[in-house]
């Protein structure tokens, strides 16, 4: 007779990776919030889920544009762009917001991530 495998099972919420369970077969969900039953039933199988915590941040990503500001909305008519091809920040880093000034760059080097402008053409 095969006995039960030990198990890790992930479920993603809003924000966060919450870990349902880690144990044998039969395990309850565990979270800061709140507690469900899970029950999983399996002989000889092993069930492994990557963990996504380094992909999930509740870091602000505006660090100081219209700060005072509910929500940072702009309106732009395609028919109002000054150039024929026209960038617009998407780091939120520009000393131009909402036109990018290319801090873009220098904010990819510091963190390595690869944000890049909003290209509109006329």
């Amino acid at each position: 007779m095969a006995s039960a495998t030990s198990c890790t099972l992930f479920a993603r919420t809003r924000s966060t990776p919450l870990l349902l369970g880690t144990g044998p077969a039969s395990t309850s969900v565990s979270s800061s919030r709140q507690t469900k039953p899970l029950s999983l039933s399996m002989r000889g199988v092993r069930v492994t889920a990557a963990d996504t915590s380094s992909t999930t941040t509740d870091a602000a990503i505006n660090p100081s544009i219209k700060k005072e500001e509910s929500k940072v909305v702009d309106t732009v008519l395609v028919s109002d762009l000054q150039k024929p091809l026209q960038a617009y920040c998407r780091c939120w880093r520009s000393g131009t917001f909402p036109l990018c000034d290319g801090t873009h760059a220098k904010h990819n080097k510091a963190t390595g991530d690869n944000v890049g402008p909003l290209l509109l053409k006329k």
